[in-house]
């Protein structure tokens, strides 16, 4: 499938061939800001922009999310727009040379279907737009105040949409109208924010049970247009246009009518409205509260401006009048028998009322107009031109109808983010959210492409593959909030880690979410997993990958065992939140405390027991981007790193084999540092984990088995080849004797399953669908020996941060003798020359089975160059930051958070290759700290460890290096080189 069809066939598969899949055909794809610097910085660090819109969006369940391109002044823009095509202009009042007016003029010569909106920053602008060249001043179609609401942008695209798409969407009456009268520029700033607000909750609340993040997009299409008009001209022309789509007015009471102020201009427009049979509900808005009795008499609602009771207004005026209420179900007589609000119980309604009852609505069409109203299209549609003569008996008419509601409910449940239900717990192939709040980062990645895997037809694509997420339940972040605030936490004042999980665990949950909980472990048979999910966990600008816990839970025989540990591991997954790591982590980013919450992921593990333990196959990362591609590869062609059992091995940096998903069969290595580098154990559950204290650490209920175990328990097959030491060569298979190579032979040379080109699948479609380089979490199972029943398993999507491309020019490296270090192997651009110091680890004292007490010492430097507020230069042996201390010092990204630049120094045949895709490896990338690789085997890599040794104090084997003239740090970006000048 091309990519470019993608967004289509979303659509037609998520809804059908049905009137409601013409909906908003138009979009705003693409916006370009026309700012000053110093506004434009504003918006996006303090209001968040970027990260705004794409959590809105995908918090809609929206594929495409507009890009914003930022520029400084209108001749810059005016160039952008010769080149590229774009949607909507938000232009300053101040954009350069020309006006604002001459600027919206010359952008619309060049793209006549452009948008364009100006924004102003402060009220002082407002005066600054009464002037200008009044032709230029047409070609602005609205214009809005910054009111510290980042809501507003959302509300402005929104506007533009709506007014584009009403004429088509309206036919029929397949969507209603809501028309804003207001010409106050500050109030209708801050008003329609509230109101887009108000109308996207209250049409989500009309169907309870299918209040999710997936359903919003579908909700969105359907809502009311929200169409502003500024004049008593502008209403009419509006009014009259849409009078058969007309839903409500919400207008002010004094604004302007043939060029000046008519403080009677909205009574007036109702009149006219009403002498062309337009009787909808009518809410009035003023300051002035001695027009509420005038608001009365022509039959409509008042509602201050300055009452504070703004928001309670809107939500009332939606809810009682525009019928986002109770569907009531008469008896012929008009007797009420009883009320509705949701679809399910409108099925379950409909399956128990009289037959007399049913058939007096469907003879009045009220089924149809009251589904139809509240955007169910797609039955109303059906059930519309069938009357009771269409059926043999009223029965079968009564069963027609209970069959259609719930097709229609079953079809919108698939791909879905459900609100948890009793009844309903953990469907097979469901995500399942519980309590208010955000879903967190992780949560939002797994919801979007949840839908996405659902509601398209991939199986062509994937086959034999079985494509899914696991049965998932969300924890939203508001549980984190009530859990904190009931429990008096966290405790107060410096506290180490162990308290601090004391002091979480002593806490007891809400029953409720107990009762959650207990539901969901007893609907899933297997292990849990239970994951980190914090609002700023995979955001695009702060990575925070693998700084909070995760936790495994066996499927214990013993219920409550099983019950204790799921408990402690939601209470530690909060605690983690507090860590001294995830605290240290936040502030080298400069991020506090209150920006972050905590929601959780309980997911069932994908795998099979084998022996008293669970485990999938494999597990593994993957990457849009290759950071260090080799032979025919380019870095667009991606990564993957994959490992035998759980993914624990992979993102915590351990052993695994690393391949591109294009070019699966070209190694980075030789056949040689395969078997010296090859994966030689992994990780597993243990199924019988009872008396397991999850406070001791990630790894209680966990067990590192060895690939001899593999073989002994059967599953080593198709993954592994044989080392013949006298040959020199990997040997396929393992029927021979010898020292087994992990390095997945079957699967990525010869297809026996066709993971590599899955993988390419899956990180093409991510990255389209995202807009962004990705990185997937996965892991892959099957039963036996045959790959029919294989299951793939997309774990985790996030944003893939990658360092910002080369600018500016860099010096020419000089002669060896005058350079500390030189990589062929490095990521980061630019040149650093405040640094004087150097933490290096002397590699003729360096003992791998010590690393441990040398993180310690590393650590310790740290924290004095923090407290002298220094940073440094990194250097040691083998992989920095991996959780297998034989590879390298097992560091947090914490407790490094002073290096400027980080080297992995390669000692010889057998060191791991350059790192890439563990979550250490992620952070350092998206923080822009840069990084190299000195390999052992390359001519033109370079330590000068005598130049180290002749400036550091002592003799251990962690040394600081200080000198008194700053070193000369150079990173070429463009051809992967970094050199450090003495």
């Amino acid at each position: 499938m091309e990519m470019n069809n993608l967004k289509d066939a979303f659509n037609k598969l998520k809804y059908g061939e049905d009137a409601f899949q013409e909906l908003m055909r138009w979009r705003i794809r693409r916006v370009i800001l026309v700012l000053p610097h110093y506004d434009a910085w504003i918006l996006e660090h303090d209001a968040k922009l970027s990260d705004q819109i794409v959590g809105e969006y995908h918090q809609l369940n929206l594929t495409t999310v507009p890009r914003l391109i930022t520029v400084s002044d209108g001749e810059e823009a005016l160039e952008m727009l010769k080149k590229q095509p774009f949607d909507l202009m938000i232009i300053g009042v101040r954009v350069g040379e020309l006006s604002s007016g001459e600027l919206a003029e010359k952008a619309k010569q060049l793209q006549k279907d452009l948008a364009v909106l100006m924004l102003l920053s402060s009220r002082s602008d407002l005066a600054a737009i009464e002037g200008g060249h009044p032709e230029g001043n047409m070609h602005i179609d609205a214009r809005f105040l910054w009111t510290g609401d980042s809501r507003l942008f959302l509300a402005m695209i929104k506007y533009v949409e709506d007014l584009r798409n009403a004429p088509d969407d309206t036919e029929d009456g397949r969507v209603g109208v809501l028309m804003v009268v207001e010409d106050s520029i500050p109030f209708y700033s801050a008003y329609l924010p509230l109101l887009y607000g108000e109308i996207m909750t209250q049409t989500q609340r009309l169907i309870a049970e299918e209040m999710n993040d997936s359903d919003k997009y579908w909700r969105m299409r359907t809502r009311p247009k929200v169409l502003l008009a500024r004049t008593w001209e502008e209403a009419v022309r509006l009014g009259e246009r849409y009078r058969e789509a007309l839903i409500g007015i919400v207008s002010d009471v004094a604004f302007s009518r043939g060029g000046g102020i008519d403080e009677r201009a909205g009574f007036s427009l109702v009149e006219r409205l009403r002498d062309l049979e337009v009787n909808v509900p009518v809410l009035f808005q003023s300051s002035d509260d001695s027009l509420a009795p005038d608001a009365r008499k022509h039959g409509a609602r008042f509602q201050g401006k300055l009452s504070g009771n703004l928001h309670r207004g809107i939500r009332r005026f939606l809810l009682e009048e525009l019928g986002f209420g109770d569907f009531v179900f008469c008896s012929p007589d008009g007797k009420e028998l009883k009320r509705v609000r949701t679809l399910r119980d409108f099925e379950l309604a409909i399956g128990n009322l009289p037959v007399e009852s049913i058939l007096y609505h469907a003879e009045r069409d009220d089924y149809s107009r009251w589904m139809a109203a509240h955007g169910e299209y797609q039955v109303a549609r059906r059930i519309k031109p069938l009357r009771s003569g269409d059926f043999p008996t009223p029965e079968s008419h009564r069963e027609f109808l209970v069959r259609s509601f719930r097709e229609v409910r079953e079809s919108r449940h698939r791909g879905r983010l459900l609100d948890f239900r009793f009844d309903n717990p953990g469907a097979p192939g469901s995500m399942v959210r519980y309590g208010s709040g955000s879903l967190g980062g992780k949560g939002r990645g797994l919801a979007f492409f949840n839908a996405l895997l659902n509601t398209s037809p991939w199986e062509d694509y994937f086959s034999p593959l079985r494509v899914e997420i696991p049965q998932t339940l969300i924890i939203a972040t508001g549980e984190f909030d009530r859990f904190l605030e009931e429990g008096d936490l966290p405790p107060v004042g410096p506290v180490d880690d162990l308290t601090l999980r004391r002091s979480f665990l002593d806490t007891n949950l809400p029953d409720s979410l107990l009762d959650v909980l207990q539901a969901f472990s007893e609907s899933q048979s297997g292990p849990l997993a239970v994951r980190s999910s914090a609002l700023l966990e995979d955001s695009q600008s702060i990575p925070f990958a693998g700084v909070y816990d995760t936790y495994m839970i066996p499927d214990v025989s013993d219920k409550r065992e099983r019950m204790r540990l799921l408990t402690d591991a939601v209470r530690l997954v909060w605690a983690s939140t507090y860590s001294k790591e995830a605290a240290a982590y936040r502030d080298s980013l400069g991020v506090g405390m209150e920006e972050e919450k905590m929601a959780v992921i309980i997911q069932k593990v994908t795998g099979s027991e084998h022996g008293g333990y669970w485990f999938p196959r494999l597990s593994g990362t993957a990457q849009s981007m290759n950071y260090y591609p080799v032979g025919p590869m380019d870095r667009e062609d991606g990564a993957a790193r994959i490992a035998i059992g759980l993914g624990h091995s992979v993102v915590g940096g351990d052993r695994g084999f690393l391949f591109s998903p294009r070019y699966p069969t070209v190694s980075w290595c030789t056949e040689e540092d395969r078997w010296r580098e090859g994966q030689i154990h992994f990780w597993a559950i243990k199924t019988e984990s009872t008396g397991a204290e999850l406070i001791s650490g990630e790894s209680s209920t966990l067990e590192q088995l060895t690939i001899r175990d593999a073989e002994n328990l059967g599953v080593l097959r198709h993954m592994a080849s044989t080392w013949d030491s006298v040959g020199h060569r990997l040997v396929d298979g393992i029927g021979s004797p010898g020292p087994r190579v992990v390095d997945f032979r079957d699967i990525l040379g010869y297809e026996w399953l066709p993971l590599a080109s899955l993988l390419g699948q899956l990180l093409k479609i991510a990255k389209t669908a995202m807009g962004i380089p990705v990185e997937l979490e996965f892991s892959l199972d099957w039963k036996g020996d045959f790959p029919d029943d294989a299951i793939f398993s997309l774990l985790q999507v996030r944003p893939l941060v990658s360092q910002v491309g080369p600018q500016a020019s860099v010096p020419d490296c000089p002669e060896d003798s005058k350079l500390l270090l030189r990589s062929g192997k490095s990521l980061g651009h630019g040149v650093i020359e405040d640094i004087y110091d150097v933490i290096w680890v002397d590699p003729d004292l360096y003992d791998p089975g010590f690393t441990e007490t040398l993180r310690d010492e590393v650590a310790s430097l740290m924290d004095q160059l923090a407290e002298e507020h220094r940073h440094t230069v990194l250097i040691g042996p083998g992989r920095w930051g991996s959780s297998d201390r034989l590879l390298g010092i097992p560091v947090s990204w914490a407790q490094v958070r002073q290096a400027r630049l980080i080297v992995e120094v390669a000692r010889g045949p057998g060191d791991p290759e350059p790192s890439q895709g563990s979550h250490f490896f992620h952070n350092l990338v998206a923080s822009g700290v840069g990084y190299a690789h000195v390999s052992s085997s390359s001519s033109g890599d370079l330590v000068d460890w005598e130049f180290l040794r002749n400036n550091s104090r002592g003799s251990g084997i962690v040394r600081l290096a200080r000198f008194e003239k700053a070193l000369q740090i150079v990173m070429d970006g463009k051809n992967g080189l970094t050199w450090i000048v003495k």
